[in-house]
């Protein structure tokens, strides 16, 4: 309420909401629920995906973990031209790539580690000031859990391996699991 207009009497009449509105908000609050009902109950198989939130099933928090197994993570980790390695963060603060998009890429990058490229372009791009990398790895890392808690039994594993791309566009890759070497785009 504005500064300069005086506050209602206390005997001010109370409007009541007329029958249009109510049907109107009855509708559209009925509506929504209907929309988000339907929504839990489609097959999770169809539906699987955060590109529905909040109106896909959310399957995720319907089951508890092992609290005695295992959690892994993927990361991306780059190497600078004196050897120090760096953890390249992924967020909007970062790289500007998301962890969970990277997440989601794993089987991708692991079978085709040039896309790691882009990994070292945007890193270059949004942190100009420091060294530039010439190699970027992703790596999962797992933890093992007893009674929910992290214990010291972790483990690394490198999944794919890029040799950034220098001014000539060259850059080789390797993935780990198979041990194939992969040629940048400009070779």
């Amino acid at each position: 309420m504005p500064a300069d207009t005086p506050p209602p009497p206390d005997d001010a009449p109370v409007r009541r909401l007329g029958r249009v509105g109510r049907t109107w908000r009855l509708a559209a609050a009925g509506t929504g629920l209907v929309v988000l009902v339907v929504a839990q109950l489609i097959p999770p198989s169809t539906l699987d995906t955060n590109d529905w939130f909040p109106l896909g099933s959310l399957s995720q928090y319907a089951f508890a973990g092992d609290p005695n197994g295992v959690v892994a993570s993927s990361g991306v980790v780059g190497v600078t031209a004196d050897g120090t390695e760096v953890s390249v963060w992924l967020d909007q603060m970062g790289i500007g790539v998301g962890h969970a998009e990277i997440e989601a890429q794993v089987d991708r990058i692991v079978a085709d580690p040039s896309l790691l490229q882009d990994v070292a372009d945007a890193y270059a791009w949004r942190f100009p000031d420091r060294a530039p990398l010439v190699e970027v790895r992703l790596e999962r890392t797992t933890t093992q859990l007893h009674d929910g808690k992290p214990t010291a039994d972790r483990s690394t594993e490198v999944l794919a391996t890029w040799d950034v791309e220098d001014a000539g566009g060259s850059g080789t890759g390797s993935t780990d699991g198979t041990g194939s070497a992969h040629e940048g785009a400009g070779s």
